[in-house]
């Protein structure tokens, strides 16, 4: 798989990983199992889903023909414009609808849920890539020894 391809399918696991949880809570029953981590996994899907598709599907796009280098550092600062996206958005429903002040939470909570599922979302691709190339230089070292 190239370095692009890896990228790019990972831009997406903010949104694939929330939606196989839903799907497998609600088949298996899992409720109690994936407990308070699950639901917060769960929810973040519904609602960051909506804001972080066009960032998502603009990322997909930037990366193609980017340095791995240029594709990491977008990818340290990407919790930080969702972060961007929402909380202008969510103020804005809540101005919209004449309930600031409730919105006004879903902002900050929003806020806090972000960047620490961002950046975790941002440790397991790391984590991936890294295993991945052990791999791809373990089958090397073997095919020449």
């Amino acid at each position: 798989m190239s370095v692009t391809t890896f990228y790019r399918l990972c831009i997406w696991l903010p949104l694939v990983i929330p939606a196989v949880l839903i799907v497998m809570v609600n088949a298996f029953n899992l409720r109690d199992a994936v407990g308070w981590v699950g639901e917060l996994v769960g929810f973040s899907l519904f609602y960051g889903g909506a804001p972080y598709l066009p960032l998502a599907v603009w990322a997909t796009w930037w990366v193609g023909g980017r340095s791995e280098a240029d594709i990491r550092r977008l990818m340290i600062r990407a919790p930080l414009y969702m972060l961007g996206l929402f909380v202008p958005l969510a103020l804005l429903i809540g101005l919209i609808v004449g309930a600031v002040e409730p919105w006004a939470g879903v902002a900050g909570l929003g806020a806090v849920v972000i960047l620490s599922l961002g950046y975790t979302y941002v440790g397991v691709t790391v984590l991936l890539r890294e295993v991945g190339r052990g791999l791809i230089v373990e089958r090397h070292v073997r095919s020449h020894s």
